[in-house]
């Protein structure tokens, strides 16, 4: 993957895995700040975990908004 795509790639996942925060939180998360907590959760995701990126973005932002708020 060359850098163009890499950029690319990452500014979808940025724009998903903010709008995933927004959904599971349920109106707790601003859109400023689901945006800014989205730049950290991706930071975070080990790419090469094959079991992670199975289970996709919206899996992870669950368990991101879950963890945050205590919702299990």
């Amino acid at each position: 993957m060359n850098t163009e795509q890499k950029s690319k790639f990452f500014q979808y996942v940025d724009t998903t895995m903010t709008k995933e925060l927004l959904r599971f939180s349920k109106g707790r998360l601003s859109n400023d700040e689901a945006g800014k907590m989205a730049k950290v959760v991706v930071s975070k995701i080990d790419w090469n975990n094959s079991a992670l990126m199975h289970k996709g973005i919206s899996w992870i932002a669950k368990n991101y908004i879950n963890q945050l708020y205590c919702l299990n």
